[in-house]
């Protein structure tokens, strides 16, 4: 497994704006680390354990080829752990 820390991102607080408007799009959730897994058993126990800690995630899947076998490809995972959950759109069809 490996875990990629998220980058702290700069940036001062604004004192104009001490809120945010209703008509603005609230800001993503940050990243607080990624890490990627070959296996689900791995990648469903990090879901849980964010479900239980009430963060949010991202998981992305790719396929890759591996140098020993170039003519198969298997499933990979990357996992990302947010600060909070993310707002769903509920106007989406």
């Amino acid at each position: 497994m490996t875990v990629d820390f998220a980058a702290e991102t700069s940036g001062g607080s604004t004192a104009e704006t001490p809120f945010e408007a209703a008509d603005e799009p609230a800001a993503a959730p940050a990243a607080i680390y990624t890490a990627y897994f070959s296996a689900v058993d791995e990648l469903v126990e990090h879901m849980r354990a964010a479900d239980v800690l009430n963060l949010g995630f991202r998981v992305e899947s790719y396929l890759v080829t591996p140098e020993d076998a170039p003519e198969t490809t298997q499933v990979e995972f990357e996992f990302t752990l947010l600060s909070e959950v993310p707002v769903r759109d509920e106007e989406r069809d």
